[in-house]
């Protein structure tokens, strides 16, 4: 049976959830045969939000979230919501149960936003990063807002992965923040938090021991001192050849990925195709393999010099070796 549904994904993060949630359910819908109109509520990609139209002509409207939604928009149409994580175990299933156990919503719920003059209430923003810059760093992110919010706090995660700097702290909001949490697999600048009380630790404990984690950035936060000499960024924290090395190949990474893209273009023409000098896939070989991936070790070396003596570090590192 055809059926039209409205669909919407949300979690606290608007990240990973969120957007694996999307995909899953409109595979389920094609699946089906069903006709789906998605608004994934993101703050990584773009998503059209449900017109009225959508929502009007929708059989029934189907809310996956792990966080208040807004449902003023929805009252008198046929509503059913389960949990996220339920959509993520099995959306071909939440599915086909939606019309039978939708029901008519009378009442809409509002989302209302916490304020830090609660009881015990503070504002808190983080940062996570990891070497590549996909899995864990969202998911960490998402990790600590839940705990964060579970709280009763108010909390903000910048996500420095694979995509650039995804929903960047402000400086009013720097600013406001009680404390800074930096969970990081790789160096990440900090000048911006000098004064502010700040904790750092890594990716792994803050997705897998969030509540710990949280716990002791209250207790363990110092006030950082920003300072670009190597000698004083090493007395405030144990760096490895590890973490350094992590840094570097982060940054490298993007370098390498587009200079085998564009290798890879070259051979659309034929793999020997780049061999005939003025042709595009001559000059797509020589932009590829010739200037992308000679930067690989230029940019390796000075982001590994970068974690080493920050700012300092980092033209040295990069002429260095050229």
């Amino acid at each position: 049976m055809t059926m039209n549904i409205a669909i919407i994904t949300a979690c606290p993060s608007g990240v990973a959830n969120s957007i694996l949630a999307a995909g899953l359910l409109e595979q389920a819908a094609k699946k089906l045969g069903w006709d789906a109109k998605i608004e994934c509520q993101s703050s990584v990609i773009d998503s059209t939000p449900l017109s009225a139209d959508d929502i009007s002509n929708a059989d029934v409207v189907f809310i996956a979230a792990s966080t208040p939604v807004e449902t003023s928009r929805f009252v008198g149409q046929k509503v059913y919501q389960v949990d996220i994580k339920e959509v993520i175990e099995d959306a071909t299933v939440c599915l086909e149960k939606a019309p039978s156990l939708a029901t008519e919503l009378t009442q809409a719920t509002t989302v209302a936003k916490l304020q830090s003059a609660e009881s015990g209430a503070k504002k808190i923003v983080a940062i996570t990063a990891c070497p590549t810059g996909v899995a864990h760093t969202f998911m960490a992110a998402e990790a600590l807002e839940e705990e964060g919010k579970r709280r009763g706090h108010q909390i903000k995660v910048e996500t420095r992965g694979s995509v650039g700097a995804k929903n960047q702290l402000t400086e009013q909001e720097i600013a406001d923040a009680d404390l800074v949490i930096i969970a990081a697999d790789i160096e990440v600048p900090l000048d911006r938090f000098n004064g502010k009380k700040l904790y750092r630790t890594k990716t792994s404990p803050a997705l897998k021991k969030t509540a710990e984690e949280m716990d002791n950035a209250f207790a363990q936060a110092t006030t950082y001192q920003h300072s670009g000499s190597a000698s004083t960024a090493a007395t405030e924290e144990k760096k490895g050849f590890y973490k350094h090395l992590m840094t570097g190949v982060s940054h490298m990474l993007p370098v390498v990925v587009a200079g085998g893209l564009i290798i890879a273009l070259s051979f659309v023409f034929g793999i020997e195709a780049f061999q005939e000098e003025g042709t595009l896939a001559a000059a797509l070989m020589n932009i590829g393999g010739g200037s992308a991936f000679a930067l690989m070790i230029p940019v390796l070396a000075g982001y590994i010099a970068f974690s080493i003596a920050d700012r300092p570090g980092l033209a040295p590192g990069l002429v260095g070796v050229c």
